[in-house]
């Protein structure tokens, strides 16, 4: 990342701001004043938010230093935010971000951005909001000009994965980093032409350009059956089905997962027995979604497959011009198949 450059744009949307918009920097409050601000903000923003109902968690995050906020303020009031996140493997997120003035939202984010590249080597992730202005919450645009403009981030995964709002609804995230895909080991996948077909235009068209540019691919042979079962990781903010031991059918692990959320994603290594899982999960609906930013244990690359509730309310997509035209190809697609599926 370009400090100077950051620097620069800091300095001009800085002199932009509203007279009597204030900044104020993570060690400026008690944990507890962040946390209310942050949930007043996320509230007034989306209704209803998943951080909203966890405000004792939010204190203990902020407490331990791993989540860091930046907020606007004026006449003492809170009118912007945006927060550094630790994740488990060290990178740090980008998010938390609101915005009740217009472009306050976004210095935020680029001064939150800016602080994790002078401490930090660690990548700089972001879910990127890509859904038009609808039923009362704006849209991600101004998102993803700070996120895929002026910090270069580059996509690896097109998901519906969060809700909010009233009436409650799905939207699009393009899960981003800072960093491209380290090597891996090859991808294998199934040794079906239409399989290969949706896959390449899907997850590995987003990813193949620039986030894991080196990728090598590889067919595996006829898969044999295998009796295998699955099991809910977890059920918030969405539904994570893995394989496991005990045989249970992929169907009532999903039907199980969606009594708990609206979307459930799959996240299946392809390593070279991986591909009669992969199947399972096209046949009974799942959509590519891009890769994880990380190869999974045998150091093959993360496929996430994800599958939307029936029923459910998806915002429509709006995605800016800032990505390469083989990203933006893949990432509307993805949107088309999931809308597909949902008729």
């Amino acid at each position: 990342m370009d400090l100077e450059k950051l620097t620069q744009i800091i300095r001009h949307k800085s002199k932009s701001l509203p007279e009597g918009v204030n900044i104020i920097s993570p060690e400026e409050l008690p944990s507890e004043t962040k946390a209310d601000w942050l949930i007043t903000l996320l509230s007034r923003m989306y209704v209803e938010h998943g951080i909203t109902k966890h405000r004792d968690q939010l204190v203990v995050d902020i407490d331990s230093g791993n989540c860091r906020i930046w907020f606007a303020t004026k006449d003492n009031l809170p009118i912007g935010s945006a927060a550094q996140v630790k994740q488990s493997d060290q990178a740090v997120e980008i998010g938390r971000a609101v915005s009740l003035t217009n472009g306050v939202g976004g210095l935020l984010m680029l001064l939150a951005a800016s602080d994790h590249f002078s401490r930090s080597d660690q990548p700089l992730v972001a879910e990127v909001r890509i859904a038009d202005d609808f039923m009362g919450i704006p849209s991600g645009e101004a998102t993803q000009v700070i996120c895929f403009k002026h910090l270069a981030m580059i996509p690896h995964a097109c998901i519906p994965a969060f809700n909010h709002g009233q009436p409650n609804r799905q939207e699009m995230f393009v899960f981003s980093s800072s960093q491209p895909f380290s090597d891996s080991e090859p991808a294998f996948l199934p040794d079906k032409q239409s399989i290969l077909g949706l896959l390449a235009s899907t997850a590995l068209k987003l990813i193949t350009s620039r986030f894991h540019p080196k990728l090598t691919v590889r067919t595996s042979p006829d898969p044999q059956p295998h009796r295998r079962g699955w099991e809910i990781a977890r059920t918030r903010p969405f539904s994570v089905l893995i394989p496991t031991s005990p045989p249970t059918k992929l169907e009532t692990a999903v039907n199980k997962a969606e009594k708990e959320s609206p979307f459930t994603l799959i996240p299946l290594e392809l390593h070279p027995s991986s591909s009669p899982a992969v199947l399972e999960c096209l046949n009974l609906g799942f959509i590519p979604c891009g890769i994880d930013r990380q190869p999974g244990p045998q150091g093959h690359p993360v496929l996430l497959l994800g599958k939307l509730r029936p029923g459910t309310l998806l915002a429509p997509l709006q995605l800016a011009h800032h990505l390469h035209p083989d990203e933006t190809q893949a990432v509307n697609l993805i949107d088309r198949t999931f809308r597909a599926r949902l008729r």
